[in-house]
């Protein structure tokens, strides 16, 4: 049975890396192609506004176009460089993704070896249950039941009944699972469509004409 989890696991997680990994057609040569135009300085405001990007609550292309013309690009470089941002943060959504996918199905078999656990304890607390007699069993099963008392009740107030707990809690349940994965892959997805929209203005003129910066 751990096999066969073991199995689905790997194979869910090829389908969420591979889905995660394919990038706008070209998008990734034309990262390659402007990133050697860019120098270290560049490079590492890149890397620290996509950062930036990708953790954020709300996000759009202007805000990549805004932080590339606050860092003082214009015309095709300010196109590039919001491209590059909005890649870089795609990247560490791809990442997110993965990570959360590795999370929850890890999670998945520790829920699943659990279970086997118990199913162990249930048959072993079982076997030994149907050694004993069943004198013994009768015995057991009259000291496990509440005492009840049949005496009037002196205060006039109704007894309340016996109520079994179960330790089971009936409200607060947790919210079903995938909802954090669903979350991030939607945020990848958008990060996906803002790329793609990045490339439009970066035609082969314009990336002809993107400065090398420092």
């Amino acid at each position: 049975m751990r096999a066969v989890g073991l199995v689905f696991c790997v194979a869910a997680l090829a389908i969420v890396a591979s889905r995660a990994l394919a990038y706008p057609d070209g998008s990734e040569a034309l990262e390659s192609r402007l990133l050697a135009r860019m120098g270290p300085e560049t490079r590492a405001w890149i890397q620290k506004e996509g950062d930036k990007l990708a953790s954020a609550h709300v996000f759009s292309g202007e805000t990549a176009r805004s932080a590339a013309y606050q860092y003082g690009a214009s015309g095709p470089g300010l196109d590039a460089l919001a491209f590059l941002v909005l890649m870089r943060a795609e990247r560490d959504a791809d990442a997110s993704v993965r990570g959360v996918a590795v999370n929850d199905m890890s999670a998945a078999e520790s829920r699943q070896d659990e279970r086997q656990s118990q199913m162990r304890n249930g048959q072993i607390t079982y076997a030994q249950q149907a050694q004993k007699s069943g004198s013994m069993q009768v015995v057991e099963e009259a000291n496990a039941k509440p005492s009840v008392s049949l005496l009037p009740n002196p205060s006039g107030q109704p007894t309340q009944p016996f109520t079994l707990r179960t330790g089971v809690p009936t409200s607060g349940s947790p919210p079903p699972p995938g909802i954090a994965l669903q979350d991030a892959m939607d945020r990848e997805s958008q990060f996906d469509d803002l790329v793609a929209d990045a490339m439009k203005p970066l035609t082969p003129a314009a990336e002809a004409a993107v400065p090398a910066m420092p």
